[in-house]
């Protein structure tokens, strides 16, 4: 009896391991597998091998890429800011052109629902960041890439001072 429930757990654990998690933004549990799946996300656009390993210090910045992504979705949301279901369609078009792509969608088993979620996030970051930026530097005022990143960091700081923030150790 005893022996056969220790192969239960045994076989259950290989089949399902479990979710480590790593941080909470507001209650909301970030896993380890989101961030090795935006890692290899960033691998692919940047062409890269997916498989490439992260480093500590890019898995700690993969984080905090996250935890703005979900900051500014909820803030988009609210503010009735969305991207156009074309642009998302013919993005995950172009993202389905990367040779690696099919691999990460089966491996991730992403349905194309929840693939559109993750370019429809990244597409709102995008529109939400160049909305601040032409804020923050209006009439096309000249300005460098430094500054650009300068005010995006305060932007992103100030952000997260504002949520509930747990951050765990990393694997």
């Amino acid at each position: 009896m005893i022996a056969g429930l220790l192969l239960s757990i045994l076989l259950f654990s290989q089949a399902a391991p479990l979710e480590t998690v790593v941080a909470s933004l507001n209650n909301r549990a970030i896993t380890y597998s989101e961030i090795l799946q935006e890692g290899e996300l960033l691998n692919i656009e940047n062409n890269v091998p997916p498989e490439t390993p992260l480093s500590t210090e890019l898995k700690e910045k993969i984080l905090r890429l996250i935890f703005f992504r979900i900051i500014l979705s909820e803030e988009a949301r609210e503010q009735e800011i969305t991207v156009d279901e074309q642009l998302v369609r013919k993005s995950a078009e172009n993202y389905m052109k990367n040779v690696y792509m099919k691999a990460f969608i089966k491996k991730y088993e992403l349905t194309d629902f929840e693939f559109k979620t993750i370019i429809k996030m990244r597409l709102i970051t995008d529109k939400m960041t160049t909305n601040f930026i032409e804020q923050k530097f209006p009439n096309g005022n000249k300005h460098s890439k430094e500054d650009e990143k300068k005010v995006i960091e305060d932007w992103e700081n100030n952000l997260l001072k504002r949520q509930k923030v747990i951050i765990y150790s990393m694997p």
